[in-house]
């Protein structure tokens, strides 16, 4: 029994896995990762093993799940901006379309800071997801501008 849920875990885990990497290969702008996507299942996976007590390294598809899962969580830290979808980092919404955006608020660094500006993108839903980019306001704001929909405001401000 325990071998079958492993096969089918397993095989879940390695196609979400294909898809989260056939994602971030269309990405063209790389926004900055996202390390609590690869802290948390490191940190699951040790909790795990220790405090809870369930370590079956024994059984190969709880080793396989293992590596799945620690590797799904690295995918999951890349997001960017891709010619026709924003690629998010979240295992429940991978991408995003650009005609499901309804404003855009870009937030630009200080000159002392370096390049550094973030994206909160709002959906006609009123959800926001935001992106990290280690790019000038100015270059996110073309790239977006050439993908947006026409009407969709990119409100530009500035931290400090």
């Amino acid at each position: 029994m325990d071998t079958l849920f492993y096969l089918v875990v397993d095989t879940l885990l390695a196609a979400y896995a294909g898809y989260s990497w056939y994602c971030q290969a269309k990405v063209v702008m790389r926004a900055r990762w996202r390390m609590t996507a690869v802290i948390m299942p490191i940190l699951l996976v040790w909790l795990g093993a220790t405090s809870w007590g369930y370590s079956d390294m024994g059984t190969p598809g709880f080793i396989v799940f293992l590596a799945l899962f620690i590797l799904t969580g690295i995918l999951e830290a890349t997001s960017g901006l891709a010619d026709k979808r924003v690629v998010l980092s979240g295992y429940f919404r991978r991408t995003l379309k650009y005609s499901e955006i309804k404003q855009v608020i870009l937030t630009a660094a200080p000159p002392s800071v370096g390049d550094l500006s973030i994206a909160a993108l709002e959906t006609s839903r009123n959800q926001v997801y935001y992106l990290r980019f280690n790019k000038q306001a100015g270059e996110v704001t073309s790239f977006l501008m050439q993908r947006l929909e026409r009407g969709v405001n990119i409100d530009v401000r500035k931290m400090g």
